[in-house]
C-alpha cells in the first residue's frame, strides 16, 4: 500500500481534543505518552501514532479512529476499492 504520509492531514485530532477541552499535556497523560510534543507532531501530521496510540486516542477523545484519521481512511478505502475491482476483472 502506498500511502503518502506527507499528504496526511490529522487535524481531526486537534479538533476533537479541543471539543473535549483537553490540552496536549492532558492527552499525553491519558495515553501514557512521555511528552506532549508527540501529540503536537501527530496533530500536525509530522508523525503518525502507532496503532496502539491511535486506539488510545480514539478512546481518550471518544471518537472512532476512522474519524480521527479520516483522510488516511478514505485513501485506504479508495485503494481497496480499486484493488477489489481489479480482482473481479481477473475472474
Amino acid at each position: 500500500m502506498s500511502l503518502n504520509v506527507r499528504k496526511i492531514n490529522t487535524n481531526q485530532i486537534l479538533r476533537y481534543r479541543n471539543m473535549r477541552s483537553l490540552s496536549q499535556r492532558d492527552v499525553a497523560k491519558l495515553l501514557g505518552v512521555e511528552q506532549a510534543g508527540d501529540i503536537c507532531r501527530w496533530e500536525k501530521g509530522q508523525k503518525m501514532p502507532s496503532l496502539i496510540n491511535a486506539l488510545k486516542l480514539s478512546s481518550a477523545l471518544n471518537c472512532p479512529v476512522e474519524i480521527l484519521f479520516l483522510d488516511q481512511f478514505n485513501q485506504i478505502r479508495e485503494e481497496m476499492h480499486k484493488r477489489k475491482l481489479e480482482l473481479k476483472s481477473k475472474t
